[in-house]
């Protein structure tokens, strides 16, 4: 990642005049040829008062520019880009949406009078996507900011799960610049209530949503099964955090091998991105599915990616949660019963252990104690689900 992310910040911030006082890094997001790293920065102005900004780094070689980004080369000669929340050059439509009046303004144009509206960011990963609650005193919307290229299609994916039967959030319309506005969703997600869920009621309605997700008739592909590039993850980890990177780097090696020895089955409609904060349930009776969430990258794909990306997911909740509580257990126990279930499916043996390589690397680059204990566990679960001594990593 940044070798001196002090100095790139003092001088990102010196370009327009100002003092960089204080950072802390405030998140990671891996990308192709490198990571988009966050940091939340106090900068003293001409004026000396003291602003606060979140300022963001993308070390790849091939990150978009616009007239909003720095660029600037490191000790190493590396090209960095930079720019400051929200002016995201993967997500022009950002701006517009992060600030009151400007997605009063917004709104307007999809024919909501919003006026007053708060706003709320729900989710936001650094180039790729972000979701804003926008809340009226009588109604609820959720703007989610995407790459333009992606706006249509996401659009007419909601529109066709809905025409299916399929319960997830009406699409209220799009834009070119890259904005889908979407409606509430009723319930909550099965994260926030799972030590209430009954686990056995909440698979059989799992399966029946995923057989009802499949029968779905749509024209474009589900995104690219994560263990086709699992030696990216090891490539990652090693420029992150090398103390796990001969272990990963074994991990993903035998990912590779077991993966490639497993024939591609017929593709049906996935979700794409399974997990159980996506996975909506009634609160009064939380073992009862209402709906999906963040059908974006959703098409004809193999079902054990969405098997995979849902243990992965259950297992890394589990890790990151303080022991000891109800939760962890229940999400424990859900972990080893969705194993259970594969017997013995290399295919989906294979994207499990690649999404909690995934997590591994996540909680790595976090760069504290914390984290770096979660991507072990992560690392010795994985070992575990591979058939692979943790002795012998």
């Amino acid at each position: 990642m940044l070798d001196n992310p002090a100095g790139v910040l003092s001088r990102l911030v010196a370009e327009s005049g100002r003092e960089l006082v204080d950072f802390q890094q405030k998140d990671v997001e891996p990308v192709s040829e490198g990571f988009v790293v966050g940091y939340a920065c106090g900068v003293r102005t001409r004026e000396d008062a003291i602003e606060r900004l979140t300022i963001y780094v993308n070390t790849s070689p091939s990150a978009p520019v616009d007239e909003h980004t720095v660029e600037l080369l490191d000790a190493a000669g590396r090209r960095l880009t930079a720019w400051v929340y929200p002016q995201d050059p993967s997500l022009p439509s950002l701006p517009a949406v992060s600030y009151p009046e400007a997605a009063g303004v917004v709104l307007a144009k999809f024919g909501i009078a919003a006026e007053g509206a708060t706003l709320r960011m729900e989710a936001y990963r650094p180039g790729k996507r972000a979701v804003l609650q926008v809340a009226t005193a009588t109604e609820r919307w959720f703007a989610k900011v995407v790459h333009p290229s992606l706006a249509a299609t996401i659009h007419d994916l909601h529109e066709r799960f809905r025409a299916a039967g399929v319960p997830v959030p009406r699409s209220i319309g799009f834009s070119d610049a890259g904005l889908v506005l979407l409606g509430e969703l009723p319930g909550v997600p099965a994260i926030d209530v799972f030590e209430r869920i009954d686990r056995a009621r909440f698979a059989r309605g799992l399966d029946e949503l995923t057989q009802h997700i499949a029968r779905v008739p749509v024209t474009v592909g589900a995104r690219e099964s994560l263990a086709r590039r699992v030696d990216w993850y090891a490539e990652r980890m090693e420029e992150t955090a090398p103390v796990f990177a001969r272990q990963t780097s074994r991990l993903a090696a035998i990912v590779a091998e077991r993966y490639a020895a497993t024939s591609v089955p017929r593709p049906v409609t996935i979700h794409g991105d399974l997990h159980l904060g996506q996975i909506f349930v009634a609160e009064d009776d939380p073992s009862r599915i209402t709906g999906i969430l963040d059908i974006d990258t959703a098409g004809l794909g193999d079902p054990a990616d969405d098997r995979g990306a849902l243990f992965g997911h259950v297992v890394v909740s589990s890790v990151e949660r303080e022991s000891g509580t109800p939760a962890v257990a229940a999400l424990a126990a859900f972990a080893d019963e969705l194993q259970a279930g594969w017997h013995g499916d290399e295919r989906v043996t294979a994207i499990a252990a690649t999404h909690l390589l995934g997590h591994a690397l996540a909680n790595a680059g976090r760069g504290d104690d914390r984290g770096a204990a979660a991507a072990q566990r992560l690392l010795e679960r994985a070992a575990s689900v591979l058939g692979a001594a943790p002795a012998s990593l």
